[in-house]
Formats: C-alpha cells, sequence, structure tokens
C-alpha cells in the first residue's frame, strides 16, 4: 500500500473526497502542542509501507505567519516503516516565532509508488491538498491548521476547524453566527445560529437556524442534520437551512411607528417604501431542563434597525423537545416599554444556567459600564413566566434590574456566556468574556456559585486575524459539550473564513 496521511481519530472528522486527489490519502494536520511565546511543536499521523526504494517516505511541515508570503519548512524526515498499515504520531519542534501571532501549517510528505517528488501538503481534512512551498487559497482557514501563538498576558489558542451540518458542504456554504449549543442526551446535542444564509441555496433567513446531531467530547461536529421550522418533525439529509425561532410580532422600530419591518410611506411621494428594518428573533442561550431530555431556549425579540441600533424589545423563553422538533411552551417575561425603548441592560438576559438550588441563572453584560450582572428566576416554567419573579444580583437579591452590582468586571465586555462545566476535572460553572471589540481577545473566569466569587483565569485571542465584517470577530460560546478536563472549546464568528462569506469556527485555549 502506497504512503498514506492520517490525523488522529480523536479528531472525529469525516474525510472528504478532495482527499483522493492524491491516491491513499486519508488524513490531515492534527493540532499543535507546547505553544509558548515563540515555539510550538507540529504534530500530524503518517504511515508508509516503503514498497518503493527509489522513492522513500519522506514528510515534513511547512508554516507561515498569516498573511506572510514566505513559506518555512521544516528538515525533511523519513518516515518509519508501518508493513501492518498502523498510523504513528509524527512530530517537530519549532522555533523562532513571533508572540501573539497567527500560524497557518500544513504536513507534506511523497513516498512509495503514488506520491512522486515534491510531495503534497494538506492541512485540516475534506480541502484541496496544496504544493511544497506554496500556501494554499488564504481565502478557506481550513486549507491548514491553524493556531496562534501565547503573547503578554495570553496562553496560545488552537483552530480546531468549523463546526458543520451535513448541508453546509464547499459548494453550499451556509454563513451564520451564533453558534450556541447544548447536550440534551449523553450523545445528542442542538446548535442554534444567529442569521443565516447559503450559497446557492436559500436566501437570507433573518433570526435563528438550527442544526442537531451526534457529538463527541473532544471532537468537531461534522455531520449536524438541518433542522426545518417546527412543529416540522425531524428529518436527516436536509440540504438546506430553515428559520427555528417564530418571527416576533408587534415590534417597533420607534414609538408610534407602523412595526418593526412593516412597509411605510414616503411622505414625500406618498409611494409605499420597502422595510427598512426587520424583527429577529435571536438566541442568547440554551441548556438541558434537568431531569429531562428537553431544552430551555433564551432568546431576544429585537428590531433590527442598522448595524448599532438593534433593540431587545423582549425577552423569551421556551421549552423545546429535541425528539419531536417542537417548542412546547414559550413564555416572553420581559417586556419593554415602550418596545421601541428596548428592555434594561440588566434584562437583556442568556446563558442559563440551572443551579440546583431551586433556581434558574442567567446572565448579562453591559458593554457600556463593562460589567457582567446575574439574575435568577424559580426553576420552572411557571415561575419564569412572570416578570415578579426575577431577582438581580446587588449584593443581595433584589427585584429591581437598575440595581444589579456587577459579579465581573471587565475592561471591555463585548459579550458574555456562561455554562456548567460540572464534572470535567475541578471545573464548575465556566464563563468566557469578549474583551476585545472585533479582534477577538477574550478572559474566562470560574466560579461555584453563579453570583461568585468568579476567579479568573486564563487569557486569550482567537486564532484568527479578524478581517472584515462590522464587527470583525465576535459570537464567542464556549461548549461545555465539547470541552474537556484541560481544553476549553469555544466558538467565534470568523469574517473572512470561506472566501469572505463569513464562518463559525472552534477553537480550545489549555484551562
Amino acid at each position: 500500500m502506497p504512503m498514506r496521511f492520517k490525523g488522529r481519530a480523536a479528531r472525529g472528522v469525516v474525510l472528504g473526497a478532495s482527499c483522493l486527489l492524491l491516491a491513499g490519502c486519508v488524513g490531515w494536520s492534527t493540532a499543535p502542542t507546547g505553544i509558548g511565546t515563540t515555539s510550538a511543536t507540529l504534530h500530524a499521523q503518517a504511515a508508509c509501507q516503503a514498497v518503493s526504494t527509489s522513492n522513500p517516505c519522506t514528510y515534513w511541515f511547512q508554516y507561515w505567519p498569516d498573511g506572510a508570503t514566505t513559506v518555512t519548512s521544516t528538515p525533511k524526515r523519513a518516515a518509519n516503516n508501518d508493513t501492518g498499515g498502523g498510523y504513528y504520531d509524527v512530530a517537530e519542534p519549532i522555533g523562532g516565532l513571533s508572540p501573539n501571532t497567527v500560524y497557518r501549517t500544513q504536513f507534506c510528505g511523497y513516498g512509495d509508488t503514488n506520491v512522486a517528488q515534491p510531495g503534497a501538503c494538506i492541512g485540516l481534512p475534506s480541502n484541496p491538498i496544496s504544493a511544497p512551498g506554496l500556501q494554499p487559497d488564504a481565502g478557506d482557514r481550513s486549507t491548514t491548521q491553524n493556531f496562534r501563538t501565547a503573547g503578554a498576558g495570553t496562553v496560545a489558542t488552537v483552530d480546531l476547524g468549523r463546526p458543520l451540518s451535513v448541508a453546509d458542504t464547499a459548494t453550499t456554504r451556509i454563513s451564520r453566527d451564533a453558534g450556541l449549543s447544548a447536550a440534551y442526551s449523553s450523545t445528542g446535542s442542538l446548535w442554534l445560529f444567529g442569521d443565516t444564509v447559503q450559497q446557492s441555496g436559500p436566501a437570507f433567513i433573518a433570526g435563528t437556524t438550527a442544526a442537531a446531531g451526534a457529538f463527541v467530547r473532544g471532537q468537531v461536529p461534522t455531520a449536524l442534520q438541518e433542522l426545518p421550522t417546527p412543529p416540522a418533525a425531524p428529518t436527516t439529509g436536509l440540504t438546506s437551512p430553515a428559520r427555528f425561532l417564530p418571527v416576533p410580532q408587534g415590534l417597533k422600530k420607534s414609538t408610534g411607528s407602523p412595526d418593526c419591518g412593516a412597509r411605510e410611506t414616503d411622505p414625500a411621494t406618498g409611494e409605499s417604501t420597502d422595510p427598512t428594518t426587520y424583527p429577529a428573533s435571536w438566541p442568547s442561550g440554551l441548556t438541558a431542563i434537568p431531569g429531562t431530555q428537553t431544552l430551555l431556549i433564551v432568546y431576544a425579540e429585537t428590531c433590527v434597525i442598522s448595524a448599532s441600533d438593534l433593540p431587545a424589545e423582549r425577552l423569551a423563553m421556551a421549552v423545546y423537545d429535541p425528539a419531536t422538533n417542537r417548542i412546547t411552551s414559550t413564555a416572553t417575561p420581559l417586556v419593554a416599554a415602550p418596545l421601541a425603548a428596548g428592555l434594561p441592560v440588566a434584562a437583556r438576559l442568556g446563558s442559563p444556567v440551572f443551579g440546583g438550588d431551586g433556581y434558574l441563572y442567567l446572565f448579562a453584560d453591559d458593554v457600556f459600564t463593562d460589567k457582567i450582572m446575574v439574575a435568577r428566576v424559580g426553576a420552572s416554567p411557571s415561575a419564569w413566566s412572570s416578570a415578579a419573579n426575577f431577582q438581580w444580583w446587588s449584593g443581595s437579591w433584589t427585584a429591581d434590574p437598575s440595581a444589579a452590582v456587577p459579579i465581573v468586571s471587565v475592561p471591555f465586555a463585548g459579550s458574555v456566556h456562561v455554562a456548567d462545566y460540572t464534572g470535567l476535572g475541578s471545573h464548575h460553572l465556566g464563563m468566557i468574556v469578549q474583551t476585545g471589540f472585533g479582534t477577538g481577545e477574550f478572559q474566562l473566569f470560574e466560579a461555584t456559585n453563579p453570583a461568585g466569587p468568579w476567579t479568573a483565569g486564563p487569557a486569550g485571542r482567537v486564532p484568527d486575524p479578524c478581517d472584515g465584517g462590522v464587527y470583525a470577530c465576535y459570537a464567542l460560546s464556549g461548549h461545555a459539550e465539547l470541552t474537556t478536563a484541560d481544553a476549553f472549546w469555544f466558538s467565534w464568528y470568523s469574517p473572512d473564513d470561506a472566501y469572505g462569506a463569513g464562518h463559525m469556527r472552534l477553537g480550545s485555549i489549555a484551562w
């Protein structure tokens, strides 16, 4: 059998037909380890039966800073013979790196009867193979294995690839943000996304789309199934996304105006105009409801007026049954008065966490005061259906959201996501806070109690240059069902991925 490359099974990624460009290619580069400010160890797996003495199995790595034109190659190494067809890890330490810099890497090789010299290089799976010494198309961030070196006050981060549904292919790429997920069973999880567009697919879908499927801790999910609009029964093999949460009704873009998204009349001509706003249900969190296989979904009913004017006018809370793809109950306990004013910041809640003490806890962030706040309500639909039952932490619990005090303060609170990581080593509650606008800096915090004290953990920056887009890199969220005791898994919106269309990506940071 000819020389083969294979990534570690723990990555859990299904191989694509693109590997047929190189007969025998069945793998990819794997995540680097030991990443510091100026050094790292690159990894891949390979096997070689060495059936050709004239073309011995040989491997090396190539790497470069994102955006650079010069490719650096490690020394060529002879691959170990493996007549049994097994695979082994190959590793190469590299140095001379720059701190807080994104690097892109590939695993290269030649040998046996099918891989002629000078060879071929591959990054993550299901992507085109490139020639040694050349960089693949920069518009696709999955053609390489990517990482960011540690910097002053930050630790290294690793890009693990795109979470994908079966409808999200190289020719029908789906661009969307949010990327929230939660497990509803020991093997199944639900993913919620924001505004969605599919290449060669449906037009812009405002609000929320969803996908679900099996997950394995420490692996990138790549075979999620798109969900139809509830209450349609879940099915497999859908080729396009569909609106998931209902379109909000009666939202206002200003006091006394027609509803958000309604056609208006041009006062100068008297003609009807297309709406310049639209209503959207945007997810702010989800979690499993204890003792059931249902999920609680929290979302904001928002009037989208502009990129900087997005009043969340109602907070909605829905109970969702993944088995039937049905929303079995919905409450809108918090409503702005007037609607167009939007909810106060402390009432723009998300990241639901059941405390095990009879309460459901939710979190909010204030980008203007850079504080994170927590609220609580009884842990049942009858309790969270009424605004009168909500309380905010002010040193004690109060019904006045304006009295809420910060449980965490940071230099910039662009977003917050909290989840329960109990059972993963010594971890319990984990919080990721985006601390840099557009650039993807973040800080982790941990606690055993929702109200704190919260202890600062590692800080990092997404392994992405964050080029382009109105907000550049944003939508940072943790994923408790994928996280391990040693590596905190998070997602973010990469604005220049997929040739500028933008895509969600998964990464990890040691914690």
